[in-house]
């Protein structure tokens, strides 16, 4: 389960010992780049490299559940809410109603 899968992860190596700093700055971040050759591109910030971000409402070095408050997103330059996924910049721009609620078959492309 990608997304909620991740926070279930840093939970349990959390509740396994590990610190929460460890987890999220080293496990999260440069070391998952490090595992999928991709540290070059992903994993810090730093200038030249990608910059996908997330913002929390919580400190997750105090609570590591606290990973899932998230504010917002920032996704290839764009800023999602993290609640309503509503982009709110570059541009506000509401998220489209999904496919699966409409009663009308999908579009093709």
């Amino acid at each position: 389960m990608q997304g909620l899968g991740t926070h279930w992860e840093m939970w349990l190596l959390a509740s396994g010992g590990m610190s929460n700093h460890d987890v999220l700055l080293r496990v999260a971040t440069i070391n998952s780049a490090r595992a999928i050759a991709c540290a070059q591109d992903l994993g810090s910030i730093e200038t030249g490299k990608m910059a996908d971000l997330i913002v929390l409402d919580k400190n997750p070095l105090i609570d590591i559940r606290n990973t899932n408050s998230i504010r917002c997103v920032m996704k290839n330059g764009e800023l999602i809410d993290g609640e309503t996924l509503d982009q709110m910049w570059p541009q506000k721009k509401a998220l489209p109603a999904p496919w699966w609620l409409s009663d009308k078959p999908a579009p093709r492309k």
